[in-house]
């Protein structure tokens, strides 16, 4: 069986973005995603709130504070997808990468902890 070639795939995507086509999409969708928004954003600022007061009692200086807010919202967005020992583990292997990353351990270990409610899974 023989697969679409590569330029009716290029002639299919090009349709697809066209201006009126995605226009007419967005407007279609746009109820949806603000609702959407509307839930998530005061959970997302509640969170940065709190990780915020965390980094701040560590005496870090603020230049640091973005990565761990990125950090912050991994976990959140790992939450959304993830539940019980499979979030654990997901959050665990996160918190390896940004402890590659040379980010302080006791800290992420406080936000996942903290924020969270997440403890460090058991193997």
């Amino acid at each position: 069986m023989a697969v679409r070639n590569a330029i009716r795939r290029i002639q299919k995507w090009d349709s697809n973005l066209s201006g009126d086509v995605l226009s007419e999409r967005v407007a279609n969708l746009k109820p949806m995603m603000k609702s959407q928004i509307e839930t998530e954003f005061p959970a997302v600022v509640a969170v940065e709130n709190e990780v915020k007061l965390i980094l701040g009692e560590t005496g870090l200086s603020s230049s640091l504070n973005p990565p761990y807010l990125n950090f912050s919202r991994e976990v959140y967005r790992l939450s959304k997808r993830f539940t019980s020992k499979q979030l654990l583990r997901e959050v665990n292997a996160t918190m390896a990468k940004w402890i590659a990353r040379g980010f302080d351990q006791d800290i992420l270990e406080r936000i996942r902890n903290t924020v969270f409610t997440l403890t460090a899974p058991t193997p």
